[in-house]
Protein backbone atom coordinates (compact mmCIF):
# COMPACT_ATOMS: atom_id res chain seq x y z
CA UNK A 1 0.00 0.00 0.00
CA UNK A 2 2.69 2.16 0.88
CA UNK A 3 4.57 1.44 -2.50
CA UNK A 4 1.41 2.65 -4.39
CA UNK A 5 1.16 6.05 -2.04
CA UNK A 6 4.92 6.64 -2.62
CA UNK A 7 4.35 5.79 -6.83
CA UNK A 8 0.89 8.06 -6.77
CA UNK A 9 3.22 10.84 -5.31
CA UNK A 10 5.95 10.46 -8.01
CA UNK A 11 3.41 10.74 -10.44
CA UNK A 12 1.64 13.85 -8.98
CA UNK A 13 5.35 15.50 -8.74
CA UNK A 14 6.04 15.05 -12.58
CA UNK A 15 2.81 15.90 -13.49
CA UNK A 16 3.24 19.19 -11.61
CA UNK A 17 6.83 19.88 -12.22
CA UNK A 18 5.54 19.52 -16.05
CA UNK A 19 2.73 21.84 -15.66
CA UNK A 20 5.22 24.30 -13.97
CA UNK A 21 7.58 23.99 -16.70
CA UNK A 22 4.60 24.60 -19.43
CA UNK A 23 4.08 27.60 -17.54
CA UNK A 24 7.61 28.87 -17.43
CA UNK A 25 7.84 28.35 -21.27
CA UNK A 26 4.58 30.22 -22.12
CA UNK A 27 5.96 33.16 -19.83
CA UNK A 28 3.41 32.66 -17.26
CA UNK A 29 5.73 33.11 -14.50
CA UNK A 30 2.98 34.17 -12.21
CA UNK A 31 1.63 30.67 -12.63
CA UNK A 32 4.71 28.96 -13.41
CA UNK A 33 6.21 30.37 -9.46
CA UNK A 34 3.24 29.09 -7.57
CA UNK A 35 3.40 25.24 -9.36
CA UNK A 36 7.15 25.37 -8.75
CA UNK A 37 6.97 26.62 -5.13
CA UNK A 38 5.79 23.70 -3.43
CA UNK A 39 8.13 21.74 -5.53
CA UNK A 40 10.84 23.15 -4.27
CA UNK A 41 10.50 23.61 -0.98
CA UNK A 42 9.95 19.19 -1.10
CA UNK A 43 13.60 19.43 -2.80
CA UNK A 44 13.36 19.78 -6.51
CA UNK A 45 16.93 20.69 -7.78
CA UNK A 46 15.15 21.73 -11.24
CA UNK A 47 12.15 23.71 -9.05
CA UNK A 48 15.28 25.37 -7.20
CA UNK A 49 16.77 26.69 -10.03
CA UNK A 50 13.93 27.87 -12.07
CA UNK A 51 12.66 29.76 -8.76
CA UNK A 52 16.75 31.10 -8.59
CA UNK A 53 16.20 32.33 -12.11
CA UNK A 54 12.44 33.60 -11.57
CA UNK A 55 13.95 36.04 -8.13
CA UNK A 56 16.96 36.96 -10.62
CA UNK A 57 14.96 38.50 -13.03
CA UNK A 58 11.88 39.49 -11.51
CA UNK A 59 9.47 36.87 -13.08
CA UNK A 60 6.15 36.19 -11.46
CA UNK A 61 7.70 37.47 -8.13
CA UNK A 62 9.80 40.56 -7.12
CA UNK A 63 13.26 40.74 -8.04
CA UNK A 64 15.28 39.63 -4.89
CA UNK A 65 18.91 38.52 -5.43
CA UNK A 66 19.34 37.04 -2.00
CA UNK A 67 16.46 34.97 -2.17
CA UNK A 68 17.39 33.96 -5.95
CA UNK A 69 21.01 33.06 -4.60
CA UNK A 70 19.21 30.81 -1.60
CA UNK A 71 17.32 29.27 -4.69
CA UNK A 72 20.18 28.47 -6.63
CA UNK A 73 22.71 27.22 -4.17
CA UNK A 74 19.67 24.92 -2.86
CA UNK A 75 20.00 23.57 -6.04
CA UNK A 76 23.72 23.69 -6.72
CA UNK A 77 24.17 21.61 -3.85
CA UNK A 78 22.41 18.79 -5.41
CA UNK A 79 24.87 19.12 -8.68
CA UNK A 80 22.23 20.89 -10.61
CA UNK A 81 24.97 22.22 -13.37
CA UNK A 82 23.02 25.36 -14.21
CA UNK A 83 22.20 26.36 -11.23
CA UNK A 84 26.42 25.52 -10.29
CA UNK A 85 27.01 28.00 -13.01
CA UNK A 86 24.35 30.51 -11.95
CA UNK A 87 25.36 30.91 -8.07
CA UNK A 88 29.14 31.17 -9.40
CA UNK A 89 28.30 34.64 -11.16
CA UNK A 90 26.52 35.31 -7.98
CA UNK A 91 29.67 34.87 -6.01
CA UNK A 92 32.07 36.76 -8.73
CA UNK A 93 29.89 39.52 -9.05
CA UNK A 94 28.98 39.75 -5.37
CA UNK A 95 25.33 39.91 -6.04
CA UNK A 96 22.83 38.45 -3.38
CA UNK A 97 25.92 37.54 -1.78
CA UNK A 98 29.46 38.69 -0.48
CA UNK A 99 31.97 38.90 -3.32
CA UNK A 100 34.13 35.87 -3.42
CA UNK A 101 36.49 34.94 -6.64
CA UNK A 102 37.63 31.46 -5.10
CA UNK A 103 34.08 30.50 -4.43
CA UNK A 104 32.86 31.55 -7.25
CA UNK A 105 35.95 29.47 -9.05
CA UNK A 106 34.85 26.25 -7.52
CA UNK A 107 31.15 26.40 -8.42
CA UNK A 108 32.21 27.24 -11.85
CA UNK A 109 34.78 24.03 -11.91
CA UNK A 110 31.70 22.04 -10.11
CA UNK A 111 29.45 23.02 -13.42
CA UNK A 112 32.47 23.06 -15.64
CA UNK A 113 32.99 19.30 -15.20
CA UNK A 114 29.24 18.48 -15.58
CA UNK A 115 30.11 20.16 -19.55
CA UNK A 116 28.26 23.47 -18.73
CA UNK A 117 29.76 25.82 -21.35
CA UNK A 118 29.35 29.22 -19.92
CA UNK A 119 30.86 27.86 -16.61
CA UNK A 120 33.83 26.42 -18.79
CA UNK A 121 34.20 29.53 -20.60
CA UNK A 122 34.41 31.66 -16.86
CA UNK A 123 36.42 28.88 -15.46
CA UNK A 124 39.19 29.34 -18.25
CA UNK A 125 39.02 33.36 -17.63
CA UNK A 126 39.61 32.84 -14.39
CA UNK A 127 42.56 30.86 -14.94
CA UNK A 128 43.69 33.21 -17.50
CA UNK A 129 43.36 36.12 -15.48
CA UNK A 130 44.74 34.35 -11.97
CA UNK A 131 40.92 35.69 -10.23
CA UNK A 132 39.58 33.24 -7.74
CA UNK A 133 42.38 31.05 -8.68
CA UNK A 134 45.82 30.68 -9.25
CA UNK A 135 47.13 31.99 -12.44
CA UNK A 136 47.48 28.61 -15.19
CA UNK A 137 47.71 29.06 -18.83
CA UNK A 138 47.73 25.39 -19.59
CA UNK A 139 44.04 25.42 -17.59
CA UNK A 140 42.68 28.13 -18.99
CA UNK A 141 43.49 26.74 -22.76
CA UNK A 142 42.11 23.61 -21.01
CA UNK A 143 38.43 25.21 -20.29
CA UNK A 144 38.49 27.82 -23.23
CA UNK A 145 39.16 24.71 -25.53
CA UNK A 146 36.15 23.05 -23.81
CA UNK A 147 33.87 26.10 -24.17
CA UNK A 148 34.92 26.60 -27.67
CA UNK A 149 33.76 23.34 -28.81
CA UNK A 150 30.37 24.06 -27.48
CA UNK A 151 29.63 27.21 -29.92
CA UNK A 152 31.23 30.01 -27.07
CA UNK A 153 33.32 32.09 -29.49
CA UNK A 154 34.65 34.59 -26.79
CA UNK A 155 36.04 31.43 -26.18
CA UNK A 156 38.31 31.17 -28.90
CA UNK A 157 39.70 34.84 -28.57
CA UNK A 158 40.80 34.19 -24.85
CA UNK A 159 42.29 31.36 -26.03
CA UNK A 160 44.02 32.91 -28.75
CA UNK A 161 45.48 35.35 -26.76
CA UNK A 162 47.24 33.14 -24.39
CA UNK A 163 48.19 30.85 -27.13
CA UNK A 164 50.62 33.76 -28.52
CA UNK A 165 52.57 33.64 -24.93
CA UNK A 166 52.31 29.50 -23.82
CA UNK A 167 54.97 27.19 -25.09
CA UNK A 168 53.78 24.92 -27.94
CA UNK A 169 54.75 22.05 -25.35
CA UNK A 170 52.08 23.36 -22.84
CA UNK A 171 49.35 23.87 -25.95
CA UNK A 172 50.13 19.86 -26.70
CA UNK A 173 49.44 19.22 -23.10
CA UNK A 174 46.28 21.33 -22.96
CA UNK A 175 44.95 20.10 -26.20
CA UNK A 176 46.13 15.97 -25.24
CA UNK A 177 44.11 16.89 -22.48
CA UNK A 178 40.69 18.15 -23.95
CA UNK A 179 41.07 15.29 -26.63
CA UNK A 180 41.54 12.52 -23.93
CA UNK A 181 38.12 14.20 -22.12
CA UNK A 182 36.77 14.19 -25.47
CA UNK A 183 37.10 10.46 -25.43
CA UNK A 184 35.89 9.83 -22.50
CA UNK A 185 32.82 11.04 -23.13
CA UNK A 186 32.29 8.94 -26.44
CA UNK A 187 32.40 6.23 -24.36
Amino acid sequence: MCGALLLAASVCATAQIEAARAAFEKEDYANAYRLFKPIADQGSAEAQYRLGLMHKFGWGTERDHGAAARWLRAAAEQSHGEAQAELAVYYKDGRGVKRDLAEAAGWFRKAAEQGVGIAQLNLGRMYKDGSGVSKDLVEAYFWLSLAARQGYMDALSHRSSIAEVMSAADIKLAEARVDARSAKKIK
